[in-house]
């Protein structure tokens, strides 16, 4: 990416506050013990679900958040969306914005799916005509040519994420938001989504996703982020952090440490491969074995019973 490319995304100092709900605070005890809810309230800790995350995305760009579950990834992005207000810092975005976040929430269950897609159109400032010719390139990506008018009580629920994916991808932002939406439907259709975002990509859309699919961060990511516990740990080249992360959950999780090993034995063409791209990933390798040395014992142990 051009480092004179304009910034059209950039979060400064954003951070996101909730109140927590003290235990027994609901209406009826708050109505019935207004004093003691309202101590209750002073003393009860607050979540921060973002903390002071800072960086910027320039145009063109396909940036990537990765992170555990619970670590603020989806607020971040529906802050940089404008769906959400920070408690402090502030967001900045410069084009028009399309999100793939909560896919099918606003539709209506009665109404068909076509009326249900030039609505939603209509809400971000399409005109009628404007959807009216965009709708069949939506209707056939969504599979639906057969059910788009038909009362979307009738639908699937992978038949609400489909066309809530196509009529945000179609609407030509400037900017795309996505969450894991990506997740939903099957092989096929993820893959029908992941081309159509690297099309948009191609035309110089920037796409800021949050996901868990680590290897479509590697595959489409200019650059990564890391976020831990809402606070931004890292941010560079995608597969730097994406082994980062893994990093970090195989050191909190024996389960997923075994996991991780189990794939790299599984693969060790593929592992030879990084250590030899790769010096920075050489030298923490070999750090690690030093660190180990059960580790090199056990392996020496099983080399010489295959011998």
């Amino acid at each position: 990416m051009s480092s004179d490319a304009p910034v059209v995304v950039a979060a400064r100092g954003v951070s996101r506050r909730y109140r927590m709900a003290a235990p027994g605070q609901e209406l009826k005890t708050t109505l019935l013990h207004p004093l003691a809810a309202f101590r209750a309230r002073r003393h009860h800790a607050d979540l921060w679900a973002v903390r002071d995350v800072s960086f910027e995305v320039t145009r063109g760009e396909f940036f990537s958040v990765v992170g555990a579950n619970g670590s603020g990834k989806s607020t971040l992005l529906r802050l940089l969306a404008g769906l959400s207000k920070p408690s402090a810092g502030s967001v900045e975005t410069h084009g028009s914005v399309s999100t793939l976040l909560e896919l099918g929430s606003g539709f209506h269950p009665q109404v068909s799916g076509r009326e249900n897609a030039i609505m939603n159109g209509l809400l971000i400032g399409k005109s009628t005509s404007e959807m009216e010719a965009l709708l069949p390139g939506i209707v056939e990506f969504a599979g639906l040519q057969d059910f788009i008018d038909q009362p979307m009580r009738t639908y699937s629920s992978g038949m609400y994420v489909r066309l809530g994916f196509a009529i945000a991808a179609f609407m030509e932002p400037e900017i795309l938001f996505v969450d894991e939406v990506l997740a939903v439907g099957d092989a096929r259709f993820q893959e029908k989504c992941y081309d159509h975002i690297a099309s948009l990509q191609a035309r110089g859309v920037t796409v800021v996703m949050v996901s868990h699919d680590l290897a479509a961060v590697e595959r489409f990511s200019n650059r990564a982020a890391l976020m831990e516990r809402g606070r931004l740990v890292a941010i560079g080249e995608p597969r730097k952090i994406v082994g980062l992360h893994l990093e970090r959950l195989a050191s909190s999780s024996p389960e997923i440490r075994a996991s991780l090993e189990e794939h790299i034995a599984g693969n060790q063409e593929g592992m030879d491969k990084l250590l030899a791209e790769d010096p920075e990933a050489l030298a923490a390798f070999n750090a690690a074995l030093e660190a180990n040395p059960e580790y090199m014992a056990a392996q020496e142990k099983e080399a010489s019973r295959e011998t």
